[in-house]
């Protein structure tokens, strides 16, 4: 084997050994996600009131507004579908906080390993967790509330995977508003401002259908959809050319957000230096 070869094969065991560490970061997560079961028991049971509530809301305001083209069976797994993600994805945020109010970012910056992919697979973790055992309470509660939905094998795969997708894009904007703590003393009216934008927008509490047209379009631009309503709206109508749109966006969507989220944190690290924090 020549020396090139060699130190070729090197670097891609140090790059593979350099990745092991966010696995193993992600393995813990996972496994003290998995262990925490009550936490996902408590999770379960706010999840089956929430469908509870909500899919009672949209039926009124199907026959209240005669816009929404879904009868009871569909909006309960609309509405499933939309609160399963939305109730699985870690608060991060409040992570990176602590973090930086406790003074723990600072060693954590001393450490051979990158701060914001740490959080990310950790995030992660406990993530897929939430998303399995959420997922298994919602597919057996709105199986038994309305019946088992016929759609195709492949169909389920294709919004398991955009769950995941959605998932980890709102938890990468999660991480920017805990990078935002660099700035500010406390960045949860931050999030807050940001959930409601998301329950408006996204078609959480009221249906897209029925908002102004220049409030769609304003959403369609908006990764708020792509989070919620967009992708769960594909259960009623799933198409290959819609099922790709929203695929591709979220893609685009996800590299757009970690852009702006690594700049935020090289900006924050930057004055933080700068002021001697």
């Amino acid at each position: 084997m020549s020396r090139f070869k060699i130190l070729r094969w090197k670097k891609l065991f140090g790059l593979f050994m350099q990745n092991n560490k966010y696995l193993k970061v992600f393995e813990i997560s996972f496994l003290h996600a998995a262990k925490n079961y009550r936490t996902i028991i408590g999770l379960s049971l706010f999840l089956v009131v929430c469908m509870i509530i909500f899919s009672n809301l949209w039926e009124v305001l199907s026959v209240k507004t005669r816009m929404l083209q879904m009868n009871r069976n569909q909006l309960l797994w609309y509405v499933a579908l939309n609160q399963w993600v939305l109730i699985a994805i870690p608060r991060v945020d409040r992570d990176i906080q602590f973090d930086f109010q406790t003074g723990k970012l600072t060693y954590l910056l001393t450490r051979p390993i990158s701060y914001l992919k740490c959080v990310f697979f950790e995030g992660l973790g406990t993530l897929i967790v939430n998303l399995i055992g959420l997922g298994i309470v919602t597919f057996i509660v709105t199986t038994c509330f309305v019946g088992w939905l016929p759609i195709p094998f492949f169909s389920w795969c294709v919004f398991i995977l955009l769950a995941l997708l959605a998932g980890i894009l709102e938890m990468i904007f999660f991480m920017m508003i805990g990078v935002s703590s660099f700035w500010m003393h406390d960045c949860e009216p931050l999030a807050w401002i940001w959930e409601k934008f998301l329950f408006a927008f996204g078609g959480l509490i009221l249906p897209l259908s029925i908002y102004p047209q220049y409030l769609q379009t304003i959403a369609n631009y908006s990764p708020f959809p792509l989070i919620l309503g967009g992708r769960s709206s594909l259960v009623f109508d799933f198409n290959f050319h819609q099922t790709s749109v929203i695929f591709f966006s979220m893609l685009a969507w996800i590299l757009i957000a970690s852009l702006i989220l690594v700049a935020l944190f090289r900006k924050g690290l930057k004055n933080l230096t700068i002021e001697g924090g």
